[in-house]
């Protein structure tokens, strides 16, 4: 008897973290965003881009310097997320540069994208060295 209703208790937490759980789909456009102490970062998700191309924008900008097309062979990027981990030089990336602010193509780092997700990344830019979390920005 003890033992069903330890089996009844243990359905029951189940059901209920497992339906807990329930992720939002994303529609339209969103941006992931976080900052560092040398950089702030945007992961712009855009479902159609990546429905059609597999790929989506990170803009990342420097707080402090100004920058050259140069330095975008001194900037090593770790983006993590749910399902993989991208690293690679930005300088090697399809970019485009404005300011202080680079944007670069990468894949995805989740098989499904939700508005729950958080990501992960890590720049390296000279001497200096950002471990940044990227969030929903409403």
């Amino acid at each position: 008897m003890k033992l069903k209703v330890l089996f009844g208790i243990f359905l029951i937490i189940s059901l209920t973290a497992c339906s807990s759980t329930k992720q939002s789909d994303i529609a339209e456009e969103v941006i992931f965003y976080g900052e560092g102490e040398h950089w702030n970062v945007k992961y712009i998700y855009n479902p159609e881009l990546y429905d059609e191309k597999k790929v989506n924008w990170v803009e990342i900008e420097l707080k402090n310097l100004e920058l050259s097309q140069e330095d975008l062979h001194n900037i090593d990027i770790n983006f993590e997320g749910r399902d993989g981990l991208i690293t690679g030089n930005v300088g090697d990336m399809v970019t485009k540069i404005k300011g202080n602010i680079i944007s670069f193509l990468v894949g995805t780092v989740n098989n499904e994208t939700y508005q729950e997700d958080e990501y992960k990344i890590k720049i390296k830019f000279k001497d200096k060295q950002d471990v940044i979390r990227l969030q929903l920005f409403l």
